[in-house]
């Protein structure tokens, strides 16, 4: 099994205001809910999604988050029940409810004016576990 997770952080000492970041829990997705998108490289084509508006999409949000807090976001879980057996996985293992997690920035209307911009990072990892 392997899975990629993101490590995403205020780099600053403001808290975060503007365009604060948010994560949809992933059992409210519905594959159909999914947009495929490819992104071309030089030397590959890969691709990612995009999600439709579903009014059963269950989204958090994490507010005014510090440079002492991270939030750690599943990108690919090749257990992931919904595309089990398209990463090279064996089906005869079991799978997990989500294989990956949405997430974005977005405008929150009450930020002041006056709210510094966001900077942060996020890095990618990959773990690798012995099945």
């Amino acid at each position: 099994r392997w899975l990629f997770v993101n490590v995403w952080r205020n780099i600053t000492d403001n808290p975060v205001e503007r365009f604060p970041l948010a994560a949809c829990d992933a059992q409210s997705v519905a594959r159909d809910d999914l947009v495929v998108f490819e992104i071309r490289y030089a030397d590959r084509v890969g691709e990612n999604y995009f999600a439709s508006h579903s009014d059963q999409h269950d989204w958090f949000y994490f507010p005014r988050m510090t440079k002492d807090e991270v939030i750690l976001l599943k990108c690919w879980d090749s257990r992931g029940q919904d595309f089990l057996g398209e990463s090279g996985a064996s089906q005869d293992a079991p799978s997990v409810p989500a294989t990956f997690s949405l997430h974005s920035a977005f405008d929150d209307f009450a930020t002041p004016a006056s709210a510094p911009d966001r900077e942060s990072i996020e890095v990618r990892t990959v773990a690798f576990f012995e099945e």
